[in-house]
């Protein structure tokens, strides 16, 4: 019989010890955490397994590929069934049983899909040409396995692969290795960290899960290849730390007074880079780092920043990855995939790899892995293919024919996409980077490189700005989307009209308005006349709260209460606007000279304290808010208002928060597998709207939703 793992012994003893204490809630607590009240685990869940692993593949399957048998031979159909996930795959209908030609696997996620780019260039269409001149056309084929979303059940696939005969299987995947759900066991380890580390000590459990479930990965496709003696290549994925940043985020609630030392630190640091100062920024940043225990991504951006102000790529380097991979701990957040470092570690182990960070510092002469080799956070760029796949193809080559093929020698400029495909996709690439509040410079980068590979890719901004602009029409496409449907490639409709997210697209815009009057058109009157006809207060009543406004001011964290499919499994209490910052942003589309109306309904989660207002930078209003709601009639002058987009910010008090029980708090919701609130809360808005001042007439409105609120 298996032992109990060692986390449950101190676990135990805090048990026994609290079980003298009759009916405190610390006892209630553990007993529903180990299982033993209220709707927790089975007891065998505390070292079993859980739903990350399924105890073994199913063989009648592969991915969305079921095993049927034809005049004698396995092939493998796509179920029908499963259509629903079919865009995630490979557009293949059928995989037939193994002939003549030497099979190579590729198997993996989103990035060895070839997203943005699938399905008119993918990885595996180049890996298959490297590979043609080597074995003859008609002698080698690449069988594209790649799955977008996959995570840990790249186990299960490439283990129920081994029924397609493969003579070589390449994995490439890493970046959707994160925290899962956890077990009994590991919801003890986690809890006793907090107890005694805090966030820096779930932090380092996180990171322990994710390194004990990507071995667990790594060694079970290992052994199930080893006994086929099927040669196996990992790809070590890498991120793009160059161009890619993190929406920055507070640090967690802290020491009493530290909250607010940290967010004084942060400023000053920022200040630092500014003026020209890296050397006080790196001071100030270590503070940082020293105060929230490294649990934050802030302070590792100033180093790294510093540090190439200095020329110093490795510190650099060493910097974006600890910021990388800073959040790990957070599971209130939506992760962005990212190959954390110990993922890459435990890749590295394996026998046969493709090191695919050192392949990229070494292609770039020692550079950071930037736009040159990313699309984005993690998904490959033409060149990043290029690369990947010839440093894979190399290997291939060592694996079936014991042949040494440098990977450079593999690489061609003519395995490529067309030159619009190549255009549709940087421009797709510009709306995810907009989209995920990175800088106007890379959003703008890709803008005009898809205008310089091809003259179509300003059609298709042009539509894109009609219908991003133009308020939604339910249940049918608008004529601008329709146009782009025609015009575009397949990437059009796989990922811009499927998956674009409406949104008044401050920046995205700004980017493709300059990008387009580089090359002589002229678009801004055009977004101008939209938003006004559209979106203007002076026309009707706007919800600053409306996730189409409220997306404009890059403030991640607050849009995460409007996500209420997702939040409400976890967070029943998301129901309103909370500020992670001392200042809130908002947007508004207005006319010079129309004065504005503004009603809000808030309150300060502590105490009563001041909340100024301002509009585009200037003060307007001073409001004495407490804990209760408190509903609010700002009148703006006419005078104040600008034509076009006009910004309001209100700034919170920042007091020293009382953190008295907060990690007990924490450690409750973990054990109840809830979302904790980890960041201090500054104000709380249950309402905020917009309008004309000649519209208004309705106040008692604004009570009504107080009563809701209070209600």
């Amino acid at each position: 019989m298996d032992r109990p793992p060692e986390s449950l012994k101190s676990f135990g003893d805090r048990i026994a010890k609290v079980a003298s204490q009759s009916g405190t809630p610390e006892m209630i607590r553990l007993m529903r955490l180990c299982g033993l009240q209220g709707g927790a685990a089975r007891v065998s869940d505390l070292y079993g397994t859980n739903d990350t692993f399924p105890e073994s593949p199913n063989h009648d399957n592969i991915g969305i590929w079921q095993r049927k048998v034809e005049n004698g031979h396995v092939c493998f159909i796509r179920r029908m069934e499963s259509m629903a996930e079919w865009h995630w795959w490979a557009n293949l209908g059928r995989i037939e049983a193994k002939g003549a030609k030497r099979r190579v696997l590729l198997v993996g996620e989103s990035v060895a899909r070839g997203y943005l780019y699938d399905p008119e260039f993918t990885p595996a269409i180049a890996l298959e040409k490297m590979l043609a001149p080597h074995f003859g056309g008609d002698r080698i084929e690449v069988i594209d396995l790649a799955r977008t979303n996959l995570g840990y059940k790249v186990r299960e696939l490439a283990i129920a692969a081994l029924q397609l005969q493969p003579d070589v299987t390449i994995i490439f995947a890493g970046n959707n290795w994160n925290v899962s759900e956890p077990r009994a066991s590991e919801l003890t380890e986690i809890d006793e960290a907090l107890s005694k580390e805090g966030i820096a000590g779930a932090k380092r459990i996180c990171e322990k899960q994710i390194e004990r479930n990507a071995r667990r990965v790594v060694n079970d496709i290992a052994s199930a290849y080893e006994h086929a003696d099927v040669p196996l290549v990992w790809i070590i994925p890498e991120y793009n730390l160059g161009d890619w940043h993190d929406p920055i985020t507070n640090a967690p609630r802290l020491s009493a007074g530290l909250n607010r030392k940290w967010l004084s630190l942060l400023e000053e640091a920022r200040s630092s880079l500014r003026d020209g100062d890296p050397s006080n920024a790196s001071r100030l940043a270590h503070s940082m780092i020293e105060i929230d225990g490294g649990v934050c991504m802030a302070g590792f951006y100033i180093l790294a920043e510093c540090s190439k102000q200095s020329n110093d790529n490795d510190a650099e380097r060493k910097y974006l990855e600890l910021a990388r991979d800073s959040m790990s701990w957070d599971l209130s957040r939506m992760p962005i995939p990212r190959p954390y470092r110990v993922t890459q570690h435990v890749l590295r182990e394996t026998s046969r790899h493709v090191d695919l960070p050192l392949i990229f510092k070494d292609y770039l002469n020692g550079g950071i892995p930037d736009r040159r080799l990313f699309l984005d956070y993690c998904h490959l760029t033409t060149e990043g293919i290029q690369v990947a796949m010839g440093a894979a193809a190399s290997c291939v080559l060592q694996a079936l024919k014991n042949v040494d093929v440098s990977w450079p020698a593999l690489v061609s400029g003519d395995i490529a996409p067309s030159r619009e495909v190549e255009a549709e996709a940087s421009f797709l690439a510009a709306i995810m980077n907009g989209h995920s509040s990175q800088s106007y410079d890379v959003v703008h980068h890709f803008c005009a490189r898809a205008l310089n590979l091809s003259r179509h890719a300003s059609e298709l901004m042009l539509n894109y700005i009609d219908f991003q602009t133009r308020r939604l029409l339910p249940m049918r496409m608008t004529e601008a989307e329709e146009r782009i449907a025609k015009s575009g490639s397949s990437l059009m409709q796989r990922y811009l009209l499927r998956l674009n997210q409406k949104r008044l697209d401050k920046l995205l815009l700004d980017a493709i308005v300059n990008a387009l009057g580089e090359i002589g058109i002229d678009a801004r009157e055009r977004v101008e006349q939209l938003r006004r006809e559209e979106h203007s207060v002076a026309s009707g009543e706007i919800n600053l709260l409306d996730y189409y406004y409220c997306s404009a001011t890059d403030q991640e964290q607050e849009l995460a209460w409007l996500n209420r499919v997702e939040e409400k499994r976890y967070r029943p209490d998301a129901d309103y606007y909370r500020a992670y910052w001392p200042e809130s942003r908002f947007v508004f589309v207005g006319e010079a000279g129309c004065a504005v109306t503004l009603l809000l309904t808030c309150k300060l989660p502590a105490k009563e304290g001041m909340v100024r207002i301002l509009i585009n930078g200037h003060a307007q209003v001073e409001m004495v808010v407490n804990t209760d709601w408190s509903s609010w009639t700002i009148n703006l002058d006419g005078e104040v208002v600008r034509d076009g987009l006009n910004e309001i910010a209100l700034r919170w008090p920042v007091v020293d928060f009382d953190n008295a029980g907060w990690i007990e708090s924490v450690r409750q919701r973990v054990c109840e597998r809830k979302f904790p609130e980890f960041y201090p809360i500054f104000g709380e808005i249950h309402s905020f709207r917009a309008l004309s001042s000649k519209h208004i007439s309705n106040i008692p409105a604004v009570e009504q939703e107080l009563t809701e609120a209070v209600a």
